[in-house]
């Protein structure tokens, strides 16, 4: 609202650094928002506002990345990018703007990571950030500018992903080295956005990191760079837009359209690492004064720090509380008290939990208040303390049309815990009373019934308080004491005699004396009229430092500066536990008899529960279900069958993200000899952390069971290797960054294969992260245990080009005809990057690649003898290329066969090869349908033919082929990617060798 020519934002508060209004919240529960707004002084609804909307960095945190002056003992990262400093720049160069900067942060620190944790809702979700916070602008006629550093780029492609157009509210982006992930689609959609309009703008900055060392080794290859990234975007972009070069000594630029396309590529002789430099060194400042009269005003890019006295000197102030925005389209106080006014406690605390932590709340319960209080601890030693408080009690709707909302102490403690949040003490409800602006006399009620526990009493409730404040002068967002009794942390909690039951005090009458003295009497799903709840911001300053109040509680000392109960408080909260569970990574999966599975997980104190997914083909999965962590087995299982499942952990306070996907099979074998180890981490484009799928069923197919294992909990001892006579280590594309074996891993494998165990190993990455780019340490392992060396990163160094295996003849793989694995359009990924290896230590080459010459390196190699230090003849075999991406199903099948039988384990005559053989053709429907924006089609085919696959719209117009070859028989998947389509129905038609069929699928964008 706009008042005496100051814009004091909704929600917002101001800042001790500078003229700043800011607000910190958490749009979802692993993304975190922090917005950086000019003071309501210098905010002016009369000029257009710029929103800057920037991507956090992997590894970096906001608070890090507004940067302040660094102090000893200081961690590094706080002096490295200075945005808030920068921000500071912008406003004084650039005064015809408001300017805001938006942070965004993932939980996981890492966009390809948070994205690889949102597999099939990042682009929406990303797309929904970005419309919510120019939202929060919408009166102030908002620009926005997508910005990113490092991995922030993967933000920027997130939301290219959501939108077949960029829209016209964005008018500038900004690649701060960052543009790793560009793939000429997106190059697509920049240009048609560039030719939308002439004042939209294209920054680029990158260094010459192909050549960059650390401790003498390359950090990139020299295609895995923003260097490669950025020439072959400009060399993209030359076809629609005409490019003037100059080059000096130090820089490469590439400009234009006038400047409003430029590349800035720093040069980099001295081979340093420059990457968070080019922002450091006023690459901000470029990214949003390129194209305008102020580029190069006041500043140089690459130059001294411009602002460098534009740094703040400490961030010594609790973070905000983590609320999302209230959505357009809330419901109001009123239609949510209509809503829930029939509901079952237990329905209307479910529906209080999701309207609250969606944000439907008023804004003026946003601003909270600060209160400074001298308080002494238990020794009697004095301290300062300054701690935020909500001006009234939690309410639902919006400023103009909300209710206080009385709810049970679960459901409190559930939204303090996600909005990072408590609820007083009795000695602070004390404390805020005194402290309130407003002071009302309690409205009380007789009870009639039990007319006081129901909404119709909370409505009227409401209404006699808001008629009090109107005739005592107050105003919403003045801190308002005497209206509601507090729901309490309180040493009562635990009271062993009365478990479950919620602590109230307060309702202070005019007099100062509370009309409730502090109990435990009720049970905690009763609630009336009179109770409410009040957050205070965990996070207190405490004697000039960021404390926790929840900490302080439980300190034997200081739990009396803010409690005035006896001793410290165990528990300070109604959850026995405060904090979300972390995703399950470490488990496994046995067979627990003919009709169940045991799973095997890594002890988690904070998981009171699992949830369970199981599907008998990898695609479609049951309703979850829970188990124990104390008997975590599935039972009423078919018999015989392969099973594939994930899980979540859960408490009372909210649930963990979807494990990977392992497989079970359903026997009374107890010592299968296979284990399958998924050891692909790595959040790249296609991991679906579900490729257990094709080696479990390969092995399946064979007549082989087997357990399934994460990498995780082979290292954390849930399975032994010894225990198995064969292991299968998925890799897919694994590489440096999350390492195809760690230090653990190659200990437990190499002591492995020295006592006599057979290790079977796939994906396109091994021998480069380990001989390439390993340490001494990683090559020994390399050369001595997967006896296999780097030859090439794929064959002729050339990516998406070689997709075809060709066996060796007198090899074990033999029997095999040359076969194919994905370039990313056969259900799995793109293996753009097959390694190529050479052989080592006696191994003998098994496979080559189709075309290309095994005098230059194979696509697979075998050792079988005793290992380095071993005392049993063991086995290995290693391949560049992907195991779950050879297609079709058939000849994966044979070459999982043709391992198991080289480990010398018995296979079934059901695993012929001949015995997956289609009996006819078939086209079935896609799956998911409908969807966005990709589905996936599966089809058979009985005999070699002629196939087509092509996609229609509606009114016969071919849009796309899927695929138009001849095909050997088997059982075929293909993907459906309908980015930059319209939403409607699309129909596949499948043709050859006379047969037809037709599947009708639906993208819903």
């Amino acid at each position: 609202f706009s008042q005496n020519n100051f814009t004091l934002l909704r929600g917002f508060t101001h800042s001790p650094y500078f003229s700043e209004q800011i607000k910190t919240f958490n749009i979802i529960s692993d993304v975190r928002v922090h917005i950086n707004a000019p003071s309501a002084q210098n905010f002016d609804p009369l000029k257009p506002t710029q929103v800057i909307v920037y991507a956090l960095p992997s590894g970096n945190t906001i608070e890090q990345t507004v940067g302040k002056v660094l102090q000893p003992g200081d961690d590094w990262h706080f002096d490295i990018q200075h945005i808030g400093a920068q921000t500071r720049f912008l406003r004084n160069s650039l005064s015809g703007y408001n300017i805001v900067t938006v942070y965004f942060e993932a939980a996981q620190k890492s966009w390809t990571l948070w994205k690889s944790a949102h597999p099939s809702d990042y682009a929406a979700l990303t797309k929904s950030f970005i419309d919510s916070v120019a939202n929060i602008f919408a009166a102030y006629s908002p620009e926005v500018v997508l910005n990113g550093h490092s991995n922030g780029g993967r933000f920027i492609f997130n939301y290219f992903d959501a939108v077949s157009t960029i829209p016209s509210k964005i008018k500038r982006i900004a690649f701060l080295d960052s543009n790793y992930g560009y793939e000429h689609s997106y190059g697509d959609k920049m240009i048609a956005w560039m030719n939308a309009s002439s004042q939209n703008v294209l920054c680029v900055i990158a260094y010459n990191d192909s050549v960059a060392l650390l401790n003498g080794e390359p950090i990139v290859s020299p295609t895995g760079g923003t260097w490669y990234r950025s020439r072959i975007m400009k060399h993209y972009m030359e076809s629609a837009f005409t490019f003037t070069d100059s080059e000096n000594d130090s820089m490469i630029t590439y400009t234009a359209l006038n400047g409003r396309i430029k590349f800035l590529l720093k040069t980099n002789p001295l081979r340093q690492i420059l990457h968070t430099v080019q922002v450091e060194r006023n690459g901000y400042i470029q990214s949003i004064c390129q194209a305008t009269p102020q580029e190069g005003q006041g500043y140089v890019y690459y130059g001294p720090r411009a602002y460098q006295n534009l740094i703040q000197t400490s961030i010594i102030m609790p973070a905000e509380l983590n609320i999302p925005p209230r959505q357009p389209g809330a419901k109001t106080g009123s239609q949510f008290m209509d809503f829930v006014t029939n509901m079952t406690f237990a329905q209307r605390e479910e529906q209080i939990y999701n309207e609250i932590a969606a944000g439907n709340i008023p804004d003026f319960l946003r601003s909270l208040i600060n209160v400074q209080a001298q308080f002494t601890d238990a020794n009697g030693s004095p301290h300062t303390v300054i701690y935020k408080v909500m001006p009234d009690y939690l309410a639902i709707g919006s400023n103009e049309d909300f209710c206080r909302i009385p709810m049970g102490p679960i459901t409190a403690q559930r939204l303090a815990t996600l909005f990072g949040a408590t609820m007083p003490t009795s000695k602070l409800v004390d404390n805020i009373y005194t402290n309130s602006a407003i002071k009302l006399q309690p409205v009380t009620y007789a009870p009639v019934g039990n007319q006081n526990e129901l909404v119709p009493k909370f409505v009227l409730h409401n209404r006699a308080i808001d008629s009090l404040r109107l005739i005592a002068g107050g105003v919403p967002g003045q801190l308002t004491g005497g209206t509601k009794k507090d729901v309490v942390v309180s040493n009562k909690i635990v009271d062993p005699s009365r478990p479950n039951h919620v602590t109230i005090y307060g309702w202070h009458q005019l007099n100062g004396q509370p009309i409730q003295p502090l109990t435990n009497i009720h049970i905690n799903t009763y609630v009336d009229y009179s109770h409410g709840i009040r957050f205070l911001n965990n996070e207190i300053i405490f004697d000039g430092q960021i404390r926790k109040i929840t900490d302080l509680l439980r300190d034997d000392i200081l739990y009396k500066v803010l409690s005035d109960e006896q001793g410290a408080m165990s528990q300070p909260g109604y959850l026995p536990t405060f904090g979300v569970p972390g995703k399950p990574g470490s488990f496994g999966v046995i067979p627990g008899g003919n009709n169940s599975l045991i799973l095997k997980i890594r002890n988690d104190p904070d998981a009171e529960y699992y949830l369970v997914q199981t599907s008998t083909n990898g695609i479609t999965y049951s309703s979850p279900f829970q188990i124990s962590p104390s008997d975590p087995v599935i039972t009423g299982l078919n018999p015989g069958t392969v099973y594939f499942l994930k899980i979540k952990a859960g408490n009372q306070t909210g649930e963990s993200p979807w494990s990977e996907v392992l497989a079970g099979v359903t026997t009374s074998v107890t010592n299968p000899p296979l284990l399958i180890v998924n050891g692909f981490d790595r959040a790249s484009a296609g991991n679906t952390y579900d490729f257990v799928r094709q080696h479990s069923a390969a092995a399946f197919n064979s007549g082989v069971v087997f357990c399934t294992a994460t990498n995780e909990a082979v290292t954390d001892s849930l399975f032994r290797l010894l225990d198995f006579q064969a292991v299968d280590y998925i890799l897919g594309e694994e590489s440096t960054v999350d390492e195809t074996f760690s230090t653990a891993e190659q200990t437990v494998v190499a002591n492995y294969l020295k006592a006599g165990g057979k290790l079977f190993v796939s994906g396109s990455e091994i021998a480069w992260d380990l001989d390439s780019k390993g340490s001494t340490a990683d090559k020994n392992f390399i050369w001595n245990f997967l006896k296999t060396k780097y030859a090439a990163d794929a064959p002729n160094n050339a990516s998406n080009t070689w997709y075809s295996v060709s066996p060796v003849a007198g090899s074990f793989l033999a029997p095999m005809s040359p076969f194919s694995f994905d370039n990313g359009t056969h259900g799995t990924y793109n293996v753009d990057w097959p390694d190529v290896l050479f052989e080592s230590g006696g191994s003998t080459g098994v496979s080559g690649y189709t075309n290309f010459s095994t005098a230059s390196g194979f696509s697979g190699t075998a050792f079988s003898g005793t290992f380095t230090g071993g005392t049993a003849p063991g086995k290995v075999a290693v391949f560049g290329f992907p195991f779950e991406s050879v297609y079709p199903e058939a000849a994966r099948n044979l070459f999982m066969r043709l391992i198991l039988q080289y480990f010398d384990i018995p296979v079934s005559v059901a695993g012929d090869e001949d015995s997956n053989t289609p009996s006819e053709f078939s086209l079935s429907e896609n799956f998911p349908n409908p969807f966005n924006p990709s589905t996936t089609l599966e089809y058979s085919i009985p005999f070699a033919s002629n196939i087509s696959l092509t996609v229609y719209n509606v009114i016969g117009e071919k849009v796309r082929v899927l695929a138009d070859e001849f095909m050997q028989p088997g059982k075929y998947r293909v993907a459906f990617d309908a980015t930059g389509l319209p939403s409607g129905v699309y129909l596949c038609r499948m043709e050859g060798a006379g047969f037809t069929a037709v599947v009708k699928m639906v993208l819903a964008k």
